[in-house]
């Protein structure tokens, strides 16, 4: 399972909450969005790269911002 896996399986108040204790990063709700699109860009058949251009753009960040939050976002939970 993937850090964006468990955060999706988590209904949307229990995610919220558990943000404002501290125990998830308080940008949770932005990481999985920005990883949502880069997911859809991979499937409509854009590059990696040009998927990174993209999301990048769209959500004003850096692409190696962006690169350590796919990175987190599909990482493994251990």
């Amino acid at each position: 399972m993937t850090v964006y896996q468990l955060a999706k399986s988590l209904p949307d108040e229990t995610r919220r909450l558990a943000a404002k204790a501290g125990i998830l990063s308080p940008n949770i709700e932005r990481y999985m969005y920005i990883y949502e699109l880069y997911s859809k860009a991979l499937e409509e058949g854009l590059s990696k790269m040009n998927a990174y251009e993209f999301v990048s753009r769209k959500c004003f960040t850096s692409m190696e911002n962006l690169r350590k939050i796919i990175r987190k976002m599909s990482s493994d939970v251990r």
